[in-house]
């Protein structure tokens, strides 16, 4: 069920109908419900799979947290320091092997699902089985499966650190992992925050709260069908037919790359958060304006921002502080300070980065994407304080316009150029059109330029850049445009939001896609 279809809007329509008509106390069984037939709708089987997911893994949750009180109350009653130390270890292993079995399973089922036939490729590989001669498993996907991973993975992370309590009521615990509106898109929800937002809240209906969310809803629409899916008949064309093009189109198509990439993800964030919001319901944001960014590592903490945390709490931090990383830090310490604080960051940023490569997908193309940007943060981390000490050796003002126009221009080139290796078959083409980008010879392939747009494409398509450009600097600058859009009068107000219904249908592509993420 897409969520720019007529039939998910009329499904949205229907929940927030039942969902306001029952009493408040019990409106979080509706959103459960909602999550059940979104999923069915998707596949029976693969609900199946969902299923069995979430009972195993709310078993060993609790398993953990029993373990834990058992714990607490032998703590209580230790004779001294020793035996309070060996009764945390005992805690410790036992939670730790519940926890490892519980991550198992649920990385098992996502590598399995889509890296299994990646695996036995390479593998054949190492042994000379012709490529050709595999026939690859076809698996039926459950919907959505990277992000309810990693939902659930977040959950029993925090159960295992203690900083939640294992959720005893099964069907709350459920309504987390399927909780619909970030299933196809995320975010990366955490217990602790969604848990306060489904029990703990009061949710009545409040007409600017219903503003807000259609606003946004309305805002996400026009951002996937008018701008991604527009870019992305540019982008198909210039990827599929780099080898006859000139470079500076190459550039052109790695550009419309850039900006089918954030307003399809984007805008599918947008849907699913004002969904979320007609039901009184907040998610955590998951963009905050990404391309004024003025370094990868500030990129990575406005995009996906709910991977990024994830990422930082789940793999970088405890790989930080884990005994190989200290006592390497230790090791680095005695013939420099400056290596020892910097290297175990480096190293961490290009492991982090390397599984979000193998998140986007199981090729190797993914794995060089992640590594390109955890290449480029880490160099960057190493090289600090010698880049520290040019911007004082040439007298650089680093609040100067221009040099923060220059910090965002350069940013925003080594996230496009990092499309080569992003929305890509193979390596090959990455290295083709790697090739052709830097043929500067080669202007004459403009003849070959013939991609067919609909006529008034060419003025629709600046028009939507100018406007996402101009949004997106309003809120830049921290001006709250929903809330200054609400604040005006009745017919200004609602001149705004049927001139948007009317345009998204008038100016969206004939040619929609599916969004981006939705695979994951």
């Amino acid at each position: 069920m897409s969520i720019t279809s007529a039939i998910f809007i009329l499904f949205v329509l229907v929940t927030g109908i039942v969902y306001y008509t029952v009493p408040s106390k019990k409106r979080w069984v509706v959103i459960l419900c909602a999550g059940i037939l979104f999923y069915a709708y998707s596949s029976i089987k693969t609900l199946c799979y969902f299923a069995i997911t979430i009972c195993i893994t709310w078993f060993l949750a609790i398993l953990m947290q029993k373990r834990q009180e058992k714990y607490d109350v032998l703590l209580l009653v230790a004779k001294d320091k020793t035996e309070k130390k060996q009764l945390k270890a005992k805690c410790k292993k036992q939670k730790k092997l519940i926890l490892i079995s519980a991550l198992l399973f649920a990385f098992g089922i996502l590598a399995v699902f889509k890296y299994f036939n990646f695996a036995v490729l390479q593998i054949s590989a190492l042994f000379g089985v012709p490529k050709e001669s595999y026939r690859p498993v076809r698996f039926l996907i459950p919907l959505g499966i990277s992000f309810y991973t990693f939902t659930i993975t977040s959950y029993l992370f925090d159960v295992y650190y203690n900083k939640i309590k294992a959720e005893k009521n099964f069907a709350h615990y459920a309504l987390f992992a399927s909780y619909f509106p970030s299933l196809i898109q995320g975010p990366i929800n955490r217990f602790g925050k969604m848990k306060a937002e489904f029990f703990e809240k009061e949710h009545p209906f409040v007409l600017e709260n219903a503003q807000f969310a259609l606003q946004r809803i309305l805002w996400g629409f026009f951002k996937k069908m008018v701008i991604a899916d527009r870019a992305a008949q540019i982008t198909d064309y210039v990827f599929g037919n780099y080898a006859q093009l000139p470079w500076y189109i190459v550039y052109f198509g790695l550009f419309m790359y850039a900006i089918q990439q954030y307003a399809d993800f984007a805008g599918g964030i947008d849907v699913v958060m004002g969904v979320s919001e007609l039901f009184g319901i907040r998610m955590q944001e998951n963009f905050n304006q990404p391309y004024f960014s003025k370094s990868l590592g500030e990129f990575w903490r406005r995009w996906h921002i709910s991977l990024g945390l994830w990422m930082k709490d789940y793999i970088f931090y405890p790989l930080s502080l884990s005994k190989t990383m200290l006592n390497l830090g230790k090791k680095l310490n005695e013939k420099s300070k400056y290596f020892a604080r910097v290297i175990p960051s480096c190293i961490g940023n290009l492991i982090v980065f390397f599984i979000v490569g193998i998140w986007h997908g199981a090729e190797w193309h993914f794995v060089v994407y992640g590594l390109f940007h955890g290449g480029i943060i880490a160099f960057s981390v190493l090289m600090g304080g010698v880049y520290k000490k040019g911007i004082s050796f040439c007298k650089i003002n680093e609040q100067a316009h221009w040099w923060c126009c220059w910090q965002i221009g350069r940013t925003f080139f080594l996230v496009m150029f990092s499309g080569v290796f992003d929305y890509v078959v193979d390596m090959n083409q990455s290295f083709g059109m790697i090739r052709q980008m830097f043929d500067f010879k080669n202007t004459w392939l403009i003849s070959n330029w013939n991609l067919t747009l609909q006529s008034y494409s060419q003025y629709i398509i600046p028009f939507g850049l100018v406007f996402l450009l101009l949004v997106s600097f309003i809120k830049e600058k921290g001006i709250d445009i929903r809330r200054r859009i609400s604040a005006l009068p009745l017919l200004a107000r609602w001149t705004i939001y049927i001139s948007l219904i009317f345009s998204i249908p008038l100016l969206q592509s004939t040619e929609t896609a599916g969004f981006l993420y939705a695979q994951f």
